[in-house]
């Protein structure tokens, strides 16, 4: 399995025309040819049709970009963030973070979509969404910064560790509970869900104290977890 796909090659063409170029223009893409995730897995010993599952977190480009790298997974996402990402265009699309082109042709054969009414609320820890009804795997809401954003809380031999996605961006900041600049509220799909998400995720780490929260692009976890 996997959880999103990361950037991909295919990122480039995808935003190379309007008005889809506006989205490369306002987050650019730094990708070494060995970073894709269908090379990371090969340098892990992984071939791409291993992946049976991919778990998406939300549809923004810089978390989908390599999902055509795996055309014999199933998807796995919230009903709202398929909803959306199935159907907005153009500039609609861009305002969204949504690149058309970075969707496989296929995928509404391959996607499973859970009800976000189903997803786990983090002030309800007792609420998540079983995966795979052993406890192993569960997905909570996280709402506010893509459509139907959701997280998992993984159980490891090293403890749980909470996928908390764009949940936040930087763990030193949003331990100090300091909210991104008020700029970026026009790219969030709704910034009073992206508070209370924020805020309740706090809460959620103070109350399991044993669980590691892990965010997509902060660049503590980056080197914590993951340089070597």
């Amino acid at each position: 399995m996997l959880f999103d796909t990361g950037y991909a090659p295919r990122f480039r063409s995808a935003t190379a025309h309007w008005p889809y170029r506006l989205y490369a223009l306002m987050t650019p893409m730094f990708l070494e040819a060995h970073e894709p995730a269908v090379e990371r897995l090969k340098a892990l010993g992984y071939t791409h049709d291993q992946i049976k599952t991919i778990i998406i977190s939300h549809f923004h480009g810089d978390h989908i970009a390599g999902l055509q790298d795996f055309p014999q997974a199933k998807v796995i996402c919230s009903a709202s963030a398929w909803a959306q990402a199935s159907a907005v265009k153009g500039w609609a699309a861009v305002s969204k973070g949504v690149l058309p082109d970075l969707i496989p042709a296929d995928l509404e054969q391959r996607v499973y979509c859970i009800a976000d009414s189903d997803l786990g609320q983090l002030s309800k820890a007792d609420s998540a969404y079983d995966l795979f009804g052993d406890g192993t795997m569960l997905l909570y809401a996280l709402p506010g910064h893509g459509r139907g954003q959701l997280g998992a809380v993984l159980q490891t031999p090293n403890g749980p560790v909470f996928l908390a996605a764009d949940a936040a961006w930087q763990l030193e900041t949003w331990r100090a509970g300091i909210l991104p600049r008020s700029i970026v509220r026009l790219f969030f799909d709704d910034w009073a869900a992206y508070k209370r998400t924020f805020g309740e995720l706090r809460d959620f780490a103070q109350a399991h104290q044993d669980c590691r929260i892990v965010f997509t692009h902060s660049p503590e976890l980056v080197e914590l977890y993951f340089r070597s």
